[in-house]
């Protein structure tokens, strides 16, 4: 097997004098957002152009990005025949993706994907489609596999169970290599470690060699991310609180896809100041639960639910619900496949639209573009939304969903994608939110670091999973 090498390549933006990864050494790269460790990632998994005398790769080299992620559902998009059919179309059996499943059972049963096999791509968590991205290429006889942040949507459950198949391809003389923006998500199965800082290599090596440097440097990490409800205009006056109001409420709630229920039985009130928190393992229903909220699953209809006190089903607009919430999640993530400027997305928050068709006010303008400022985009305003790394891009859709401070703020898994600091900076400026008034929020999360004092409570899924011992 040839060795994964870049050699003398240097762009403004990247600089690589020479890295290194021998056959049977498994690397971990890891760089905070906007390190250049995304630029890293197309370097060396083939996706930047002239770069054939700087970099070599083994044949048969297997790549995971989230852009290959977002392709895949754009023609899963474009396949979509739900508008024809009396239910939802669930899309391409997750079966098909993979090269001769049955003799990959082993490791299908390892990643805990035995049980979605028959459901349709559309169907699956963000967490279950990038496991099946990871299965597609090692059924097909891969020799090495370059992954970009693989850990991000999956569970703890999920993240060990990942561990277990990537060191088990390891056995089996498959090459790897991953990026990651967090110190928590380096693998134990890593052989050797990188560091990338502004463009550069700063630490690489053996990984305890790495991490023994890594524990003496690291310092105060400086976040993009530099909200404060102090700069917002918008903020009630000092000593006001706003009246209790019932936001959502659900009665013996149920939903699910193609007959089958994901979750049943789930009683659940929300009412102003009540920040809840939405926690269990990947596909138990937390992202379908917030897609009854939203009117985005067509199970709103079917279910004894009240959003800002209308039941739903009784010829309420959803577009006049949706203009008192604000939303973040990997679906509007992945459907935001409009053309418009990164200053466009973040104006699309004020009128609910996937993409600009109205003309905004110059002081809209002017709001947009304070937000672009506090997170650090200011200079990419005119930046094409899909242009941006993921991680900006998640960014801008969190200025997106803040912009009006809705009622209701729903979030699902909003920092997806970005380093500590700018998740640590985003949750901080949610507990400023929390703590003044300005809105309610729905979080879902995957991660222990996340789950804060200023949630009012804990709403654990995994009690009401169709068919479980515990569910009502």
């Amino acid at each position: 097997m040839a060795a994964m090498k870049i050699e003398n390549y240097t762009t403004t933006e990247l600089t690589i004098d020479r890295f290194h990864a021998a056959p049977g050494q498994a690397w971990c790269i890891l760089g905070r957002n906007r390190s250049g460790i995304d630029l890293f990632f197309d370097l060396i998994s083939g996706s930047r152009e002239d770069t054939a005398d700087c970099v070599t790769r083994p044949p048969n080299c297997g790549i995971i990005s989230f852009e290959r992620q977002q392709a895949l559902f754009e023609n899963e998009l474009k396949k979509d025949e739900t508008d024809f059919l009396d239910r939802i179309d669930p899309g391409t059996p997750a079966r098909a993706f993979l090269n001769n499943p049955s003799a990959h059972m082993d490791l299908i049963r390892a990643l805990n994907m035995d049980r979605v096999l028959h459901q349709g791509y559309r169907q699956l968590s963000t967490g279950q489609s990038r496991k099946l991205l990871l299965l597609s290429q090692i059924t097909r006889g891969r020799q090495c596999i370059i992954i970009q942040a693989p850990y991000e949507g999956l569970d703890v459950d999920g993240c060990r169970e990942l561990n277990r198949a990537l060191a088990l391809c390891l056995t089996q003389g498959i090459q790897l290599l991953v990026t990651v923006h967090n110190t928590d998500d380096i693998p134990d199965w890593a052989t050797h470690i990188g560091v990338l800082d502004r463009g550069k290599f700063t630490l690489s090596g053996p990984k305890q060699e790495v991490m023994d440097s890594l524990s003496r440097r690291m310092a105060q990490e400086q976040a993009d991310f530099r909200a404060s409800v102090a700069e917002l205009e918008e903020r009630p006056s000092p000593g006001t609180t706003p009246a209790s109001r019932e936001l959502v409420r659900l009665e013996d709630g149920t939903a699910g896809y193609q007959g089958r229920d994901i979750f049943k039985g789930l009683d659940l009130t929300v009412r102003t100041g009540d920040h809840t928190l939405v926690t269990g393992p990947n596909g138990c229903g937390k992202s379908t639960l917030l897609h009854l909220i939203t009117g985005d699953h067509p199970a709103c209809y079917k279910n004894r639910l009240w959003i800002f006190g209308h039941r739903r089903g009784t010829g309420e607009s959803i577009w006049d619900l949706k203009q008192r919430m604000g939303i973040v999640s990997p679906d509007l993530h992945r459907n935001y496949i409009v053309p418009g400027s990164t200053l466009d997305c973040v104006l699309s928050g004020i009128y609910d639209s996937i993409g600009l068709y109205t003309s905004p006010t110059a002081a809209d303008r002017a709001k947009a573009l304070a937000w672009l400022e506090r997170i650090d985009l200011a200079g990419e305003a005119g930046t094409p939304f899909r242009r941006l790394s993921y991680a900006d891009q998640r960014l801008a859709l969190i200025a997106r969903a803040l912009i009006k401070l809705p009622e209701l703020l729903i979030l699902d898994e909003p920092t997806q994608g970005l380093d500590r600091a700018n998740r640590e900076a985003v949750l901080e400026f949610l507990g400023q939110v929390a703590g003044a008034d300005l809105s309610t929020i729905l979080y879902v999360s995957h991660r222990e670091d996340e789950f804060k004092p200023f949630f009012a409570r804990r709403l654990d899924m995994t009690q009401f999973i169709a068919g479980a011992p515990g569910a009502l």
